[in-house]
């Protein structure tokens, strides 16, 4: 779908002890431990970190995300970003079981839907704590599509718009947080996320942070002791070579902090299937896949029917969101069943140019 920016890197084989060797196939699923011994799990270790979703109607949005979880992929979604409050959303719905073939009351499962808790909070509400997987509580201003540290009136007035459709900016741009309001300091912030916890009792609470000056925000992120770290990395200035010096990098922050055993989520931008492998193999425990989603979000733009009566589009979102994810998705799947769980980046990675491995710790094959 994109091409590659890890093209540099290869994925090594396993090493093998014998000629006849068969190599393991390891799984794609991952689960995350809670401070209290609850277990999440995940399937695949792909997410959708910042749908567009005031981009389509309500009904169009929801469909699609329902869709895209309905393939094992974490969404990000408020209830409000794809519903209006009196309305059914398949993505916060139980997901239905056939009675015919079951022996005894099954637990309830839901699709894999991740939180985004904003400093600001606005359009959250109770209901976007219950049953999700991922609570992303974002310690970094948002930037809009304009370019402004700012929301939208279009966004606002979905998350906020009364009756009269009245919004907190009265039709203007609100300027974005970086810290909740709730929160005074760093030492406080650990009280905040078992307060999360508390609150989703089936969620992993995780914090998210940008790029820039990661010793510093690593550092002050993980004195809050989240479940996992999610690092922004798709600003477009950066090149392959630097992404994979983020994630190393990152990785090795996360270890002298007492945090290597804990999962980091990487939001990379472009990314091709063979990117995203190579990513995990860097040390990534899941990727975001935005750009493979943006196409989808435009088809459906360019066919919305005219008339409320035409809903040909609308139902056939579940088989294109299919048609267009699953290869990739596949792919993924392939890829990273022939990576060593426990191996180290050498093992996993090698290069042919020094640049590459010095930045990433790949090892460096002979030309």
């Amino acid at each position: 779908m994109n091409s590659d920016r890890l093209g540099s890197l290869q994925l090594l084989p396993p090493l093998s002890a014998s000629v006849w060797a068969t190599s393991p196939m390891h799984p794609a699923s991952q689960t995350i431990a809670r401070p209290d011994g609850t277990a999440v799990r995940l399937e695949l270790p792909l997410f959708w970190y910042e749908p567009p979703w005031i981009q389509l109607p309500r009904d169009v949005a929801g469909r699609l995300a329902a869709s895209v979880a309905n393939l094992d992929v974490v969404v990000s979604a408020l209830r409000r970003d794809i519903a209006s409050d009196e309305e059914p959303s398949e993505l916060f719905a139980e997901i239905p079981v056939d009675e015919s073939t079951a022996t005894d009351a099954p637990r309830p499962q839901f699709l894999p839907r991740m939180t985004p808790y904003r400093a600001e909070r606005y359009g959250f509400t109770p209901a976007d704590f219950d049953e999700t997987r991922i609570i992303d509580v974002r310690l970094a201003a948002t930037r809009g599509d304009s370019g402004r540290l700012a929301y939208s009136p279009d966004q606002m007035s979905r998350w906020e718009g009364g009756p009269e459709g009245l919004t907190i900016g009265g039709g203007g741009y609100v300027a974005t947080g970086s810290f909740p309001t709730d929160v005074v300091s760093l030492k406080q912030a650990r009280t905040k996320l078992d307060q999360l916890r508390l609150l989703a009792p089936s969620a992993a609470v995780f914090v998210s942070i940008d790029c820039y000056r990661l010793e510093e925000e690593i550092a002050a992120a993980l004195v809050s002791r989240p479940d996992g770290l999610i690092v922004r990395m798709n600003q477009p200035e950066i090149e392959g070579l630097q992404l994979a010096s983020l994630v190393t990098k990152t990785r090795r922050l996360m270890a002298e902090h007492d945090f290597a055993d804990k999962p980091l989520w990487v939001v990379p931008g472009e990314v091709s299937a063979r990117d995203v492998a190579k990513l995990i193999a860097l040390g990534a425990s899941a990727v975001a896949i935005d750009a493979w989603c943006r196409p989808l979000v435009q088809f459906l733009l360019e066919s919305m029917p005219t008339s409320r009566y035409d809903r040909t589009a609308f139902n056939q979102i579940p088989a294109v969101t299919s048609q267009h994810l699953w290869d990739d998705i596949d792919r993924v799947i392939g890829l990273v069943s022939t990576i060593m769980p426990h191996g180290t980046t050498p093992q996993r990675l090698g290069t042919y140019h020094s640049r590459w491995a010095k930045a990433s710790g790949a090892a460096l094959l002979a030309p």
